[in-house]
């Protein structure tokens, strides 16, 4: 509600303006002393500048229905994208290891940071893994496309033989606070 207030302003200074404007260009078109081409003139003139400002209001149009719209898809992405608990996390990570067939090596959690987000809080991990190339790529574009929100910071090749591949992950996400604490490795 306060950013709606916030949005208040902008919109009545941009009423008053108008108003001026209209206002402005009424005396000029009533004015007996100003001959037909400089009010005709001034009259395009000031059509231009209500043409600017009202294209500049254009983004503050149902900026309430725009705002209930944006809190409701950050809802829906804290309840649908963010793990509960930070078990959610290892047992989807061994479960699209599965499903690639891939085998996860170590895996290192750090302490839970907390973010400038409200009611986040980071959790970073780096992951060993090996397979078959094809299989290592499943398993990284199923981690980009997964219903937790990961994001894949860096790569590193550790080992490449033949077919075969060695990996390091850098992986980011992020726990709803309250419900975090580091897992066991």
């Amino acid at each position: 509600m306060a950013k709606v207030r916030e949005m208040q302003r902008p919109l009545t200074l941009v009423a008053v303006a108008l108003a001026i404007i209209a206002a402005a260009a009424t005396a000029v078109l009533l004015s007996p002393m100003a001959d037909a081409s400089k009010r005709a003139a001034q009259q395009k003139q000031v059509h231009s500048e209500l043409q600017k400002v009202m294209h500049e209001a254009i983004p503050l149009q149902n900026v309430d229905e725009k705002i209930r719209s944006a809190q409701q898809q950050v809802s829906a992405f804290y309840k649908n994208r963010l793990p509960q608990r930070d078990s959610d996390i290892a047992s989807e990570l061994g479960s699209l290891a599965g499903d690639a067939g891939v085998r996860l090596g170590n895996v290192r959690y750090n302490q839970p940071t907390e973010t400038d987000l409200p009611n986040l809080q980071k959790l970073e991990m780096d992951i060993s893994l090996a397979g078959e190339y094809q299989r290592v790529v499943k398993f990284i574009n199923a981690l980009e496309r997964d219903r937790i929100f990961f994001i894949v910071d860096r790569v590193n090749l550790a080992e490449q033989q033949g077919g075969n591949v060695r990996l390091e992950l850098h992986l980011e996400t992020y726990l709803k606070q309250g419900q975090a604490s580091a897992p066991r490795t």
